[in-house]
């Protein structure tokens, strides 16, 4: 028994190195893209460049862990199933769940270190690209900006230039999102110029000839258009800062498990807001639920490779890829429900992972009852 324990998970280990090699490099290539341009033709720093990509590395492995855990397993144990070794287990009186067994404890194990990873290097490695891309941006302005694509680093606002030429933009439109309920602000230009300041670390877009929403002191919530020959949009601020200051920078998704808590707790705005809190709640729970997702696949994966009986690569990667693509998109849904507040996040978000424990042993039951 030990003996098949120790080859069962031998021969998971080669594919799951593979496949995690694969999905990551698939995943990378429209990054690699980007970057390539930005050193071949924008002269941006190799250093940077390389900066950026280890920065985007753990986000990545957050989808592919899993994703290759399940396609090591329907990999091998299909391939079990199809050349009769699972046949000859059971005629061996061997039980099938403590082969498999091992497997799920080793899945388990993944998903710990996928907690840790999605916590606390993950969260902190979003939260330093971000400030990566802001020195990109103070450095060489012109080379991360590409023309008819939204540009979202000038903090509050979003911006769309049709054309680029040198340090201007033209045919510009700007959006600033207002709160929930009211109207986006809008602002139109003929075009403008990106001013950097090398010296006190900030970035300035300075607009010409153009159209502006401005709010209506008696009712803020309704705009008046504001015509303009010259508009200038605050600065943002992109050097070395106090880190006291960019803590209150973070995004609700750039924080780790204790500074969700934290601020869940003690935080007044949070505890007052009740979008917000489900918000932070919601982020919360998607952190450590979505961190078990390779020990749900290999519940799932187990039983469904030896029903499938196919050990095929193509065979294993399509499987593997439908049955990924069903729980993303339902976690997407069931986060959706709780931030809307349809849903308590504590339930919505761990909803995926009951329904596919909930099918994966409804299958790991049928395989061993046979």
């Amino acid at each position: 028994m030990k003996i098949l324990r120790s080859y069962a998970l031998r021969e998971l280990l080669t594919p799951f190195l593979l496949s995690l090699l694969f999905f990551t490099f698939v995943f990378l290539v429209g990054n690699l893209v980007k970057l390539a341009d930005l050193l071949i033709n924008k002269g941006v720093n190799l250093f940077d460049i390389l900066k950026i990509l280890v920065l985007l590395v753990p986000k990545l492995l957050s989808f592919t862990l899993p994703t290759s855990a399940l396609t090591a397993i329907l990999l091998v144990f299909g391939g079990f199933a199809q050349n009769n070794e699972i046949t000859a287990m059971k005629a061996s009186g061997v039980n099938l769940f403590s082969i498999m067994l091992p497997v799920l404890l080793a899945s388990f194990l993944l998903s710990l270190g996928s907690l840790f990873l999605n916590d606390q290097v993950q969260s902190r490695a979003q939260f330093a690209y971000r400030q990566a891309v802001k020195e990109l941006l103070l450095k060489r302005p012109m080379a991360y900006l590409e023309a008819g694509k939204f540009i979202k680093d000038f903090q509050d606002y979003i911006i769309l230039a049709q054309r680029i030429e040198g340090n201007r933009l033209h045919e510009i439109t700007i959006y600033q999102p207002q709160e929930k309920g009211k109207a986006t602000r809008t602002i139109i230009a003929e075009w403008g110029e990106i001013i950097s300041s090398q010296d006190d670390k900030t970035l300035t877009l300075k607009l010409y000839n153009g159209t502006s929403d401005e709010p209506n002191p008696d009712d803020p919530s309704v705009f008046y258009k504001l015509n303009f020959k010259t508009f200038e949009l605050p600065a943002i601020h992109l050097g070395k800062e106090d880190p006291s200051k960019m803590e209150k920078q973070k995004k609700v998704k750039d924080m780790t498990l204790d500074e969700l808590l934290y601020n869940l707790t003690k935080d007044p705005e949070v505890k007052s807001n009740k979008e917000l809190r489900r918000e932070f709640q919601a982020e919360f729970h998607k952190k450590i639920s979505f961190s078990f997702a390779p020990f749900v696949f290999a519940l799932v994966g187990l039983p469904l490779a030896v029903i499938t009986r196919r050990g095929e690569a193509v065979v294993s990667f399509t499987l593997s890829m439908g049955i990924v693509a069903l729980y993303y998109v339902f976690f997407v849904w069931s986060r959706a429900m709780s931030v809307e507040g349809f849903l308590p996040p504590a339930v919505a978000l761990w909803l995926p992972n009951v329904f596919m424990a909930g099918c994966g042993a409804f299958l790991m039951k049928r395989i061993i009852t046979v």
